[in-house]
């Protein structure tokens, strides 16, 4: 079985996390667009400020770093019982990008890219999702989130505030289409 090492454990995790948001703009909704940008900045923040703590807490538990890399391997192998293939798959959908992004692509070949693209996407979400319904990976997933949350605690114990804040408004920033 190929492993990463946990550094990048976290790059599948959030490649994974950014297929749900697709190539989608965000759309405003109610509120001026001063207030949604200034809580889209605030959001910014706290996910950088998150992700910091939390990465300096793998890196003070490893047993975490192992923890979440077991979680991986076990939720791609559950990924690959349906039929794909996680890695290659994120990795692809990364090149298309990269080639769609270049000047001068011929639209035959931009649009099958986009049709690649799109197949690949929900072939992926498709899988993500079954192995998310597995009672097994949600369990560890949620045993995981508490043990990293405590840790992260232990570095800065603002932690329990952030993630509350990060998380009302990312809540208020969907309601208003700031967020996808």
């Amino acid at each position: 079985m190929d492993r990463i090492i946990p550094a990048r454990a976290s790059l599948v995790w959030m490649a994974m996390a950014l297929l749900t948001l697709g190539l989608a703009t965000p759309v405003f909704g109610q509120g001026s667009d001063g207030d949604i940008q200034g809580k889209r900045q605030e959001l910014q923040s706290l996910r950088q400020s998150l992700a910091a703590i939390r990465q300096s807490t793998m890196e003070a538990n490893p047993e975490l770093a192992e923890r979440q890399s077991q979680l991986e391997d076990q939720m791609m192998a559950r990924m690959r019982d349906e039929g794909v293939r996680p890695r290659q798959d994120i990795r692809r959908l990364q090149d298309i990008a990269s080639e769609l992004r270049q000047e001068g692509l011929e639209d035959a070949r931009r649009e099958s890219l986009m049709s690649e693209y799109q197949s690949t996407r929900q072939d992926l979400l498709a899988a993500r999702r079954a192995a998310m319904d597995d009672q097994r990976i949600r369990d560890s997933q949620l045993a995981l989130r508490e043990e990293m949350v405590a840790a992260m605690t232990e570095q800065d114990a603002d932690v329990p505030g952030m993630i509350d804040r990060f998380e009302a408004l990312r809540e208020e920033l969907s309601g208003a289409g700031g967020v996808r």
